[in-house]
C-alpha cells in the first residue's frame, strides 16, 4: 500500500472518531448542571421570560432535534453562539480570540521538550548507569509520578513562598501595555512584525512560567523513553556487528541507534498529546493564562453548550492530528514498517 493511501485511510478513519466525540460530547452537555437559559436572564425575570428565551436559543426542542440541527450546522460553517460566556457572540469569534495564546504555550513547549527528551535521553542510555543516567532516571520517576496539575501547584508555591519573585505569575502581559497591531492573531508574531520588541520581551517573560510548567510534565516521559529505546538498540545484533567492524562508537549512535530508537519515541509524544491538552487547561486557569483551556472552564461552570462542544471538537482535532503525524513520521522512518 502507498503511504498515501495509508494517510487516506487514516484520515477517514480519524473523521469516524470525531463524530463519535461529537455525538458524546453533544449529549454529555447537556447533561451538566445549571440552566445557561436562567445565566442569561436579569434577575428580575418572570417564568414567561425564561420560556421565551428558551424557545429563542431552541432549547426547548426534543434532544434529538437539537443533535441534528447541530450536526447541519456545523458541517455548514455555523458553530452558532455563546450562550452565556459571551452572549450571543459567534462562537469562532470568541475561539479565535482564546486559541493563539494556548498554541503559542504548546508549541514551545513541545518543541523544549522533545529537544531537551531526546538528547538527555540519548545520553542517559549511552551513559548507562552512570551518573548523569542515574542523575536522569532520578528525575523521571520524580516527575512521572506526580501528576501534572500537582507540578503546576508546585510553580505557584514555590513562587509565592519564596523571596526570588523573578517571573510574572499571572496574566500574559503586563497591566497597562497594549495589545500589538493584529496580524496573524499570534501574539509573539504579531509583536516580531510589528516591531513592537518591548511587548514581544514582556509576553516571552510572562510565558516562562507556563511553558517550563508543561515542558516539566513532557519531558520526563520523553526522557524515559528515549532512555530505554537506546538501551534496547544498543544491545541488539547489528549494533555489534558494526562494533566488530571498528565503527566509532558517536557514528554507530548517529546512523544506527538513534535512526531506530526515534519510533517509539513517537509514538509516546503522540500518545501523551492528550495530557498535553489537560494539562493546558489547568495551567490556564491556575496562572489566569487566558487562551483555550481557561475557556473551557468557563464553558463548563456556566455552562455554555455550544462554546463547550467546540472547544472539545478543537481539542479533539488536536489529538486525532498529533496521532496521524506521528502514525505518518513513523512510517517513513522506520523501513521495516510494510504497509498491507
Amino acid at each position: 500500500m502507498r503511504i498515501y493511501k495509508y494517510i487516506l485511510k487514516r484520515i477517514a478513519g480519524s473523521i469516524a472518531i470525531i463524530f463519535g466525540v461529537l455525538v458524546v460530547t453533544f449529549f454529555i452537555s447537556r447533561a451538566l448542571p445549571g440552566d445557561p437559559v436562567w445565566a442569561r436572564l436579569w434577575s428580575k425575570a418572570t417564568l414567561e421570560d425564561y420560556f421565551r428565551e428558551r424557545e429563542r436559543l431552541g432549547l426547548d426542542k426534543p434532544l434529538i432535534v437539537q443533535f441534528f440541527v447541530f450536526i447541519s450546522d456545523l458541517f455548514t460553517g455555523n458553530w452558532g453562539y455563546s450562550i452565556s460566556y459571551a452572549e450571543d457572540q459567534p462562537i469562532w469569534l470568541v475561539i479565535w480570540q482564546h486559541l493563539p495564546r494556548t498554541l503559542e504555550v504548546m508549541f514551545f513547549s513541545l518543541i523544549i521538550a522533545i529537544s531537551l527528551g531526546i538528547l538527555l535521553g540519548k545520553v542517559s542510555g549511552v551513559h548507562r548507569n552512570g551518573f548523569r543516567d542515574i542523575s536522569s532516571r532520578i528525575f523521571t520517576y520524580i516527575f512521572v509520578s506526580i501528576p501534572g496539575f500537582v507540578v503546576t501547584v508546585f510553580f505557584m508555591q514555590l513562587y509565592i513562598y519564596t523571596p526570588f519573585r523573578i517571573f510574572p505569575l499571572y496574566g500574559y502581559k503586563t497591566a497597562g501595555f497594549p495589545e500589538p497591531p493584529f496580524i496573524t492573531g499570534i501574539r509573539s508574531f504579531d509583536c516580531l512584525i510589528s516591531g513592537k520588541w518591548y511587548l514581544f520581551i514582556d509576553y516571552v517573560w510572562h510565558l516562562i512560567v507556563p511553558v517550563s510548567t508543561m515542558t516539566i510534565i513532557l519531558l520526563a516521559i520523553i526522557i524515559r523513553q528515549t532512555r530505554a529505546s537506546v538501551i534496547e538498540e544498543l544491545q541488539s545484533d547489528y549494533v555489534q556487528l558494526a562494533k566488530a567492524k571498528g565503527n566509532p562508537k558517536k557514528k554507530i549512535i548517529k546512523r544506527h541507534i538513534l535512526k531506530n530508537a526515534i519510533p517509539p519515541v513517537i509514538t509516546t509524544i503522540s500518545m501523551q498529546f492528550p495530557i498535553v491538552v489537560g494539562g493546558m487547561i489547568a495551567v490556564e486557569i491556575i496562572y489566569n493564562f487566558i487562551g483555550l483551556g481557561y475557556l473551557f472552564h468557563q464553558a463548563v461552570t456556566l455552562p455554555d453548550y455550544p462554546l463547550l462542544i467546540a472547544i472539545i471538537f478543537i481539542f479533539s482535532l488536536f489529538v486525532i492530528i498529533s496521532n496521524l503525524i506521528a502514525d505518518t513520521l513513523i512510517v517513513i522512518i522506520d523501513p521495516r514498517i510494510k504497509l498491507k
